[in-house]
């Protein structure tokens, strides 16, 4: 049996920096690694904002989700951003730059597919635009392409995720540090759920 948790949470709210830290206490983690496909879609020249430009993209992306999903091993794995992501994104990103594409039946199968894959529990950090923007603008270290898109989801995203098992948890004045403490301490509160044979460090 694998455990699934999925760390989500708006572009620099600190999943990989929480991800990295768990990691260090043997945590398997799997990383949000988008470059391959965002490469792939260059070369072919995809504009995700045609309808046939988004379809085509989501597709890769969900294929490669459903694939790291699928290919999980261990007894917790930990991803950042998990299925769910993929999902809410497929369906709302045409909606803030106002298209009415019917997402559900243009990708009926992939949906499918990916809503078989669900996190057993979601760790939301949960941050405000202020602070959102802020981090943004100080690392200097990542790319993010759609950084104000995302930004204009949040609040639509954070109501979203109210469907999953999840737990939110505010880091705009947390640090990491505090972030991974009460993340070990919600892990230590789900034993009922996970095997006894659980080595939780």
């Amino acid at each position: 049996m694998t455990y699934i948790i999925s760390l989500q949470g708006p572009m620099a709210s600190g999943k990989t920096t929480l991800a990295r830290r768990l990691e260090q206490r043997d945590f398997q983690v799997i990383y949000e690694n988008p470059y391959e496909i965002v490469e792939k879609r260059k070369r072919l020249n995809l504009d995700i904002y045609t309808k046939e430009g988004f379809i085509t993209n989501q597709k890769m992306f969900i294929e490669a989700k459903i694939n790291e999903f699928q290919n999980a091993r261990g007894r917790i794995v930990i991803f950042d951003r998990g299925p769910e992501d993929i999902e809410f994104y497929t369906l709302h990103f045409p909606k803030l730059i106002g298209m009415d594409w019917d997402i559900e039946n243009e990708l009926k199968k992939e949906l499918y597919r990916l809503r078989k894959c669900r996190s057993d529990a979601i760790f939301y950090l949960e941050v405000s635009k202020r602070i959102l923007q802020e981090r943004k603008e100080n690392d200097k270290t990542r790319r993010r392409s759609t950084f104000e898109e995302q930004l204009e989801l949040v609040e639509v995203e954070r109501q979203w995720y109210k469907q999953f098992p999840f737990t939110y948890v505010n880091t705009d004045e947390a640090t990491v540090g505090e972030t991974e403490v009460y993340f070990m301490k919600w892990l230590h509160e789900k034993k009922m759920l996970l095997n006894k044979s659980f080595n939780i460090k």
